[in-house]
């Protein structure tokens, strides 16, 4: 086992990052009218690409009921990601029948990864079925539409998806194909390309660049050749580029040090820049940074906020000014802004030549909360998911030991719109996305009672704030 030190342990109060499941997961300048330029007219967590001309028809908005749960008769599930396409239909990315808290990476098994497309009403438009499913383990893990309508979706495998052999314990994959024909033929194959190293590798964020290439950003999962850790968590960022139909790896960034670090958001500029946003989880430069790489895939620079090996960037978004939009969590002050208790969540807005802060805001209740995703819907409203522990709704108590949150932000930073929702179990926050109405649709996770007892599934939450 290599000579180096483990995670710092957080300090008392904050939500551990989520690195593994054995270690649970851990305003006056304007954000919102010059995002909606940036911004697909709907989408959301998954890249939902360049907006195309509006139908001749108005849409219809999104009207869901509040939960709709994802399970697997005798095992576990969950959802990922979610987008919404141009014609306000809801695309899921996830995994059924796999099992969880049984290995060091979750899920174990035979797990079968999930695309599903919803209607309006969220009625199943498609769903892959065995598209992708192997006789290992299979994640569905993140989505992306182009702009010449093809749907992209990344996961990760211990099988084959593209007849290759894998690589390690879980490889990368990436599969596209039109997002109209698959929906009128189910049975349209899937184009797609794995890659991999000996390390398991866990893609969290896919986007299409402007020129229709392919940039996927996460990290290596910790790596157990045996019964020893021979490397921490590190980020990765790979770009493919795409030739003529297809796509070829063009490069692949590994960052790291001897202390886990990932990276858990993903922007792209108009030259091909990647911006990752993540989190160094101990040692002497341990809490949240920002990284720009090149269009090479070559590290430009970094900057590192905080300290606190529990702050941690989880979302970033390109605005129409040319600045960044980055989400996420903080123990204490970020910047000056008042802390509500434990952990928060702030938005800041930094400059994309060197990751100043430009200006920022912090939002949080007594107890703790987990930023999981940040979107910026059609009217230029921020809206932001995660966890709490606490209560971030006037009135409204915790349902157990953690619930899920949206806010709506205004152009300010001020609070438009809270909800809440939980179980008595430990919910998890995923992924959020709007139509062009405003309405948002998020993804997460909680236990719900079967025929096996009591497991994980995929649920999937309306909000019309």
């Amino acid at each position: 086992m290599p000579a180096t030190p483990p995670p710092t342990l957080p300090p008392a109060g904050a939500r551990p990052l989520p690195c593994t499941r054995r270690l649970r997961r851990q305003a006056r300048n304007a954000l919102g009218l010059l995002a909606a330029a940036a911004l697909a007219a709907c989408g959301g967590g998954g890249d939902a690409g360049t907006p195309a001309t509006p139908p001749a028809q108005p849409l219809a908005c999104l009207n869901l009921p509040a939960i709709t749960w994802h399970a697997s008769a005798m095992a576990a599930a969950d959802w990922n990601d979610v987008l919404v396409d141009r014609r306000h239909r809801i695309w899921l990315a996830g995994w059924a029948e796999g099992e969880v808290g049984q290995a060091n990476i979750d899920p174990s098994g035979n797990s079968r990864a999930v695309v599903r497309v919803l209607d309006t009403d969220g009625s199943v438009v498609w769903d892959s079925r065995a598209s992708f499913d192997t006789p290992g383990t299979d994640v569905a893990e993140a989505l992306a539409l182009g702009a010449d309508g093809r749907v992209f979706v990344a996961g990760r495998s211990t099988g084959s998806m593209d007849g290759r052999a894998n690589a390690g314990q879980f490889d990368a994959f990436i599969a596209w194909a039109d997002a109209l024909t698959v929906q009128k033929e189910p049975s349209t194959p899937w184009a797609r390309l794995q890659t991999g190293t000996e390390r398991p590798e866990h893609p969290r964020r896919l986007q299409v660049a402007d020129n229709g290439d392919l940039h996927l950003a996460g990290w290596d999962d910790e790596y157990v050749p045996s019964n020893f850790v021979a490397a921490w968590q590190d980020p990765i960022a790979l770009q493919f580029r795409r030739q003529g139909n297809g796509y070829a790896q063009a490069w692949r960034h590994q960052g790291g040090s001897e202390v886990p670090d990932i990276a858990d958001g993903l922007a792209v500029d108009a030259a091909g820049n990647s911006y990752l946003g993540g989190s160094t989880q101990s040692g002497a430069q341990r809490g949240m940074f920002l990284r720009k790489l090149d269009a090479n895939g070559r590290p430009l620079w970094t900057a590192r906020y905080t300290s606190v090996a529990v702050d941690h960037i989880a979302a970033v978004r390109l605005l129409g000014d040319g600045t960044l939009l980055v989400a996420g969590s903080v123990f204490g002050s970020f910047r000056g802004n008042a802390s509500a208790g434990e952990q928060d969540v702030f938005v800041a807005r930094v400059a994309a030549d060197d990751g100043r802060v430009l200006a920022s805001w912090q939002y949080g209740s007594a107890g703790g909360e987990w930023l999981t995703d940040m979107t910026v819907d059609a009217q230029g409203r921020v809206l932001l998911l995660g966890e709490t522990d606490g209560s971030l709704v006037p009135g409204q108590a915790n349902a157990g030991a953690a619930d899920l949150f949206m806010l709506q932000l205004d152009s300010e930073g001020r609070v438009l719109a809270r909800t809440q929702w939980g179980t008595p179990a430990d919910d998890l926050a995923r992924r959020l996305a709007t139509d062009s109405c405003g309405r948002v649709v998020a993804t997460g996770a909680s236990l719900r009672e079967g025929a096996a007892g009591a497991k994980r599934a995929g649920l999937l939450w309306f909000w019309r704030p």
